[in-house]
């Protein structure tokens, strides 16, 4: 999920508002939405996410339990310029690999160099798995084969398991989708515009967005 990290316009708190929401309305917290006149707050089309969002839900609401779930009202982060920080659990599969390599023909951006300085973390490794749960840099890529730093004890192969963090070299004018509850990055999909990636921490898999196309920006209408 994504949360809260800072804002670029200097708040020490994120700017939280209330905004309607339809009772039956399913949201996660952490998830990002977008707001239709005449509906209120709804998810966005996360594996197309080129459309505009009104912030991080800083709630849930189920849409069925008494209470704050089914009322008509939901706290969303909605700064324009505010930094979010994700911890991605979209889990990847590999389809190759060995000691030193691991290949994933369906990751991207598929660009040598792009994922340099970057991280995996095992999460099952078929061969070996006293490596689960181990991040290992990534030295560089080769297209989809990315090389590690570091020799692992038995070789990744296809069917294993994994999450990937950018590295310092990522461009932040590439886009990602999101997965299918806007909840995480889906970094084997990409096209997307609304979300700017402008900072990585490969040592605890964790990577930094702030909004592009925001439906409170001033210039929202010269991105959308």
């Amino acid at each position: 999920m994504f949360k809260w990290a800072g804002d670029l316009n200097g708040h020490k708190n994120p700017i939280i508002k209330e905004f309607y929401i339809a009772t039956g309305t399913a949201i996660e917290k952490g998830e990002i939405v977008d707001f239709t006149v005449g509906t209120g707050i709804v998810a966005v089309a996360g594996t197309d996410f080129d459309v505009p969002m009104i912030g991080v839900a800083n709630e849930g609401h189920d849409g069925a339990t008494a209470g704050r779930n089914v009322g008509t009202k939901i706290e969303i982060d909605c700064s324009p310029t505010a930094i979010y920080r994700l911890k991605s659990k979209n889990l990847m599969t590999a389809t190759g690999g060995s000691t030193t390599t691991l290949e994933d023909t369906s990751i991207l951006p598929a660009t040598s160099g792009a994922w340099d300085g970057g991280s995996i973390k095992i999460v099952s490794c078929a061969a070996d798995a006293s490596l689960n749960g181990r991040v290992v840099k990534i030295s560089s890529n080769t297209t989809t084969t990315l090389t590690l730093a570091e020799t692992l004890s038995a070789a990744l192969a296809s069917g294993d398991t994994y999450y990937v963090c950018p590295g310092p070299k990522m461009a932040t004018e590439f886009g990602w989708d999101l997965n299918s509850d806007g909840t995480d990055i889906d970094w084997d999909t990409n096209g997307a515009d609304s979300l700017r990636l402008v900072d990585s921490n490969p040592d605890t898999m964790e990577t930094y967005w702030t909004p592009r196309i925001h439906r409170l920006a001033a210039n929202f209408l010269k991105l959308a």
